[in-house]
C-alpha cells in the first residue's frame, strides 16, 4: 500500500495492487484488470497502467505475468536477485519487457560473482555468460579489477547519497572509546584463540560447544559479550 500512495502522488497512473491468497488474486484479475467493455484476455488490454505486486506473488503467479508484455519494470530490493540459482531470479526472467530498473542498497557483498545477474538482466547480450564474466573479473579485488567494473557500473548505475538528497543532515562524526575487556572475556578470547577445546567444552555437552570454524566471528562475540558464545 506504500507503493500504491507513492504512486498516486506522484503520477495519475491508475494503480492495482495485486496480492492476497489465490482467491483474491483471481478477483483483481477478472474485476479490476480488464480495460471497460473489453474481454479478459492473458495478454490486455488492461485498465491498470501500474501493477504492484511482491516477488512472492510472482513466483506463485509467474505463469500469468508472463503473457503480458511490460512496458517498464522497476524492481525494488533488486539484491535479493543477486544468487544465480535462485528461483526468484527464474521468476523474473520469464517476464518480458522494454526497460528495467533495479533499486538495491547493495548490488553485491561479498563476490563480484553476485553482480552478474543483475547485469544480465539489464543487457542480456553484453552478459550473457556467467562463466565469461567470472573468468574476467573472479574474485580478484585489486586496483585494476576494481576500476573494470567501476568502468561498467558507471553508466548505468545512478548512485544517491543521504548528502545529495538531504543537505540539512550534518556530516558524520564518529567517536572511538576504547573498553577493555573483562576477565571472564579475557579467558574465552584466548580459549577461542589457542583453539583450546577442553576449556571451551567445561561445563557444557560437545554438541553445544562452541563452533570454531569461523574463529574471527567466535572471537567477535566475545568481544560483544561472551554470553553470545555458543554452550
Amino acid at each position: 500500500q506504500h507503493w500504491r500512495r507513492e504512486a498516486e502522488t506522484w503520477t495519475s497512473c491508475n494503480t492495482v495492487v495485486y496480492h492476497g491468497s489465490a482467491v483474491d488474486r483471481e478477483l483483481i484479475r477478472r474485476l479490476e484488470w480488464p480495460l471497460r467493455g473489453c474481454a479478459a484476455t492473458p495478454g490486455g488490454p488492461f485498465a491498470f497502467d501500474t501493477l504492484i505486486t511482491s516477488f512472492e506473488m510472482l513466483m506463485a503467479d509467474a505463469a500469468v505475468l508472463s503473457k503480458i508484455h511490460w512496458a517498464f519494470l522497476a524492481i525494488d530490493e533488486a539484491h535479493k536477485l543477486k544468487n544465480n540459482t535462485s528461483k526468484t531470479l527464474a521468476a523474473v526472467k520469464q517476464l518480458t519487457y522494454d526497460h528495467i530498473l533495479l533499486l538495491t542498497g547493495t548490488p553485491f557483498q561479498n563476490q563480484t560473482s553476485e553482480l552478474w545477474p543483475l547485469l544480465n538482466l539489464i543487457d542480456p547480450a553484453t552478459y550473457a555468460s556467467f562463466d565469461a564474466f567470472q573468468h574476467e573479473f573472479g574474485e580478484r579485488t585489486d586496483a585494476a579489477t576494481v576500476q573494470k567494473i567501476q568502468g561498467i557500473l558507471r553508466p548505468i548505475l545512478l548512485r544517491r547519497l543521504k548528502g545529495d538528497v538531504e543537505k540539512s543532515i550534518a556530516a558524520k562524526e564518529e567517536t572511538i572509546v576504547e573498553v577493555e575487556l573483562t576477565v571472564l572475556q579475557k579467558q574465552y578470547y584466548r580459549a577461542i584463540y589457542e583453539h583450546n577445546i577442553a576449556f571451551l567444552r567445561k561445563g557444557c555437552k560437545s554438541s553445544n560447544a562452541p563452533s570454531l570454524l569461523n574463529v574471527v566471528m567466535e572471537l567477535r562475540k566475545c568481544c560483544n559479550h561472551p554470553y553470545l558464545i555458543k554452550g
